[in-house]
């Protein structure tokens, strides 16, 4: 049986609303994994993850087991956490992942924002069980789920990571550089090697990161497009969009895109594929 992958935010930077975004989605980057029984794989909290947690019924008294890997901890990628429901049901067990930064392990860094007075409740008083893992580049294995995490190119550094179901093999490269240097091209290269579907960031236009952008820790659509075929990727699908980017914008990134011949697609909130 198939496993679901689903976008619930992927929006870049910061969320945004409006009707010129209501096509694509404003809330910031966040994409589920159903493990199967009482598992979640939940990759980033942005602001998504409040759109995740309206679809989960009551777990009932055995309670819910979420594992949360996190690329980086940029605030679009966790603001989400401290809104998060689940967390405040002592049911429920927390798992989180993600590689430590500047000495500061993930718990942590977490509780850097989980923590007054930046929010009224600190990590360490709410009622759910947590657990922290360190990633190091070791495989993982959850939930029936394969995981190979590593580090790719992003102002602080970010995580990608390769999950192989039971049907198909997904990498999820946002908030990354591509160019920057040849020795994390080529390790991405290696991690989405033959995979069926690419997620990559593509916040830019190429004329928008010549112009002013460079350096930022974000990639062009033509960067993408550069790293699904040196990969060998069956798809890509574009991502982080940035928020001043109308849905119309993105639809002209990605017919651009497209004239390359690769089969592209661009992420929006409610996306579902199979793995």
């Amino acid at each position: 049986m198939p496993r679901h992958l689903h976008f619930w935010g992927v929006r870049g930077s910061m969320p945004v609303g409006g009707a010129e975004t209501a096509r694509y989605g404003g809330h910031t980057p966040c994409i589920t994994v159903d493990g199967g029984g009482r598992s979640h794989i939940v990759l980033d909290a942005g602001t998504g993850i409040h759109q995740f947690q309206k679809t989960l019924p009551d777990p009932g008294p055995a309670g819910w087991d979420f594992h949360i890997l996190f690329t980086h901890f940029h605030l679009d990628h966790i603001i989400g956490l401290p809104f998060f429901k689940p967390l405040f049901d002592a049911r429920n067990r927390f798992t989180f992942y993600g590689y430590p930064y500047g000495g500061m392990p993930v718990n942590e860094v977490i509780h850097g924002i989980l923590a007054p007075p930046w929010f009224p409740v600190a990590l360490a008083d709410v009622p759910a069980t947590q657990t922290f893992v360190a990633l190091t580049g070791e495989p993982l294995s959850i939930a029936g789920i394969d995981i190979q995490p590593d580090q790719l190119e992003h102002p602080q550094g970010v995580a990608a990571f390769r999950l192989t179901g039971p049907d198909r093999s997904v990498v999820l490269a946002t908030d990354y550089e591509r160019g920057v240097s040849i020795h994390l091209d080529a390790r991405l290269d290696r991690l989405a090697s033959g995979v069926d579907v690419l997620i990559h960031d593509a916040q830019y236009t190429p004329e928008e990161y010549v112009a002013e952008h460079k350096g930022w820790g974000h990639s062009t659509w033509e960067m993408a497009v550069e790293a699904a075929t040196s990969a060998g990727a069956k798809e890509l699908i574009l991502m982080s969009h940035d928020p001043d980017r109308s849905d119309g914008g993105v639809d002209s990134i990605v017919e651009a895109a497209r004239q390359s011949g690769f089969p592209i697609r661009a992420a929006f909130e409610g996306l579902s594929l199979d793995i």
